[in-house]
């Protein structure tokens, strides 16, 4: 696992955190105003079983997962977007996630995370806590996996679209997600929860760039009944066809006016040959407002992957289009169309060479004043970087540098310039 520290030039205090607390580098960027994630409580159970091989503590049927990392809330390990208040000050978190499981019975797993952390600030900003927390009840019967499952999130998290900043999200949910295994080839999928999100006015919140007044990320503060179900068939021998629906309910405290609902109907295939996994999603997507005032959504909604490993090289492509909520003047939601590339090359056993590149494009369906003036607004975001990583036996370290733009049709300035990247992670 790794992550890394980003300012607009190496910084001496960067440095000299990092080899004090010699801990590794991870981040959560992610736009968390998108509508969705497609399955993710599933693929992080196929994956439980190799975590329970990577344990670092194991007693009879308990197993512990721990780690410490230091974090740019800017960064993950799919890629790195900076935001607006990132460029001339410095975000450092300091987390120790710790994960628990209880296998009592070879088809029944219990399992707790918390992370806990701490988050330093390069100006005049209080620094805070964050914490995120989850509990599983996984049950692996003969033709059913059942998850059920209780988060708790109050953490710093990344909003590279709309507002370009930092925001503190406190997260609830509680759900059900698992599969049901019909015949050798056929399956459904299904995930069911309750999410309630806002932005606690307590907390690190963004501001006005050169202001202190606040932007009004409560405006996103709601609830929401989620519920997604997908049908599989393995028609050919390296082939699955799929169709997928999904339906949410959203309820906001604030802005009303954003009540909603949104329906997608779709499908798609998934195609593996061992080396090459490509999967691909697409299908009319609406969203629908109680307020007849509000202009809906409808449109294509599309996402496809791509991954190949060949020797030492691995490639992975990810495209995506979807919806996101927004607060900007009269406008309900952007359309994000997003590209990323990332490729990698194993130079031995212990040097890792790789490169990155990041589109983003947001639109915005309704004009927006300005100077007196309505103007479409359109956001545009690229990141390009090389770098490096190399590993002695648990300790891996290196360093990212690339290009980063970002313009809008409706901000005067526009952020460009050198991002650097530092990482240093110990797996204990």
């Amino acid at each position: 696992m790794g992550g890394g520290i980003c300012v607009r030039g190496v910084s001496q205090r960067v440095l000299s955190v990092a080899i004090i607390i010699c801990v590794p580098v991870l981040a959560f960027a992610q736009q968390y105003q998108k509508l969705r994630d497609r399955d993710p409580d599933l693929a992080a159970a196929k994956q439980m079983y190799a975590e329970l091989q990577q344990a670092n503590f194991h007693y009879g049927p308990w197993y512990l997962m721990s780690r410490i990392h230091i974090s740019d809330a800017g960064f993950s390990e799919s890629g790195y977007l900076p935001t607006g208040d990132q460029g001339d000050s410095i975000s450092l978190s300091v987390e120790a996630p710790q994960r628990l499981y209880f296998v009592p019975h070879k088809k029944t797993i219990y399992t707790l995370s918390y992370s806990p952390g701490y988050t330093f600030f390069g100006n005049d900003r209080t620094n805070q806590f964050n914490y995120s927390a989850r509990a599983d009840a996984h049950f692996l019967l003969n033709h059913l996996y059942l998850d059920v499952y209780a988060t708790g999130i109050d953490q710093l998290r990344a909003h590279v679209s709309d507002f370009n900043r930092l925001a503190t999200v406190r997260d609830r949910s509680t759900g059900v997600a698992g599969e049901f295994k019909y015949s050798s080839r056929t399956s459904a999928l299904f995930n069911v929860n309750y999410r309630d999100a806002e932005y606690p006015p307590d907390r690190y919140q963004p501001r006005q760039t050169g202001s202190t007044a606040a932007i009004p990320v409560f405006l996103l503060d709601r609830t929401e009944r989620n519920g997604r179900v997908s049908v599989m068939h393995k028609t050919f021998p390296l082939t699955s066809l799929f169709a997928a629906a999904e339906v949410s309910n959203y309820q906001f405290a604030s802005a009303t006016y954003k009540d909603s609902r949104r329906t997608y109907y779709g499908g798609g295939f998934a195609w593996s040959s061992g080396r090459t996994q490509l999967r691909a999603e697409a299908g009319p997507m609406k969203l629908d407002f109680e307020d007849p005032a509000q202009k809906d959504f409808q449109g294509l909604s599309a996402r496809a992957s791509l991954s190949r490993t060949s020797g030492p090289w691995s490639v992975g492509l990810l495209a995506d289009r979807d919806l996101g909520f927004a607060i900007t003047q009269a406008n309900n939601y952007f359309i994000s169309n997003s590209l990323s590339l990332v490729g990698s090359r194993q130079m031995g056993r212990r040097l890792t060479l790789r490169a990155t590149a990041t589109r983003q494009q947001d639109d915005f369906d309704q004009p927006v004043m300005v100077s007196g003036s309505a103007v479409d607004r359109r956001d545009r975001i690229s990141l390009y970087s090389i770098g490096a990583q190399y590993g002695i036996r648990r300790v891996r370290f290196g360093a990212d540098v690339g290009w980063f733009e970002r313009d809008s049709t409706i901000f005067a300035e526009e952020d460009s310039g050198i991002r650097y990247v530092l990482h240093l992670s110990i797996t204990p």
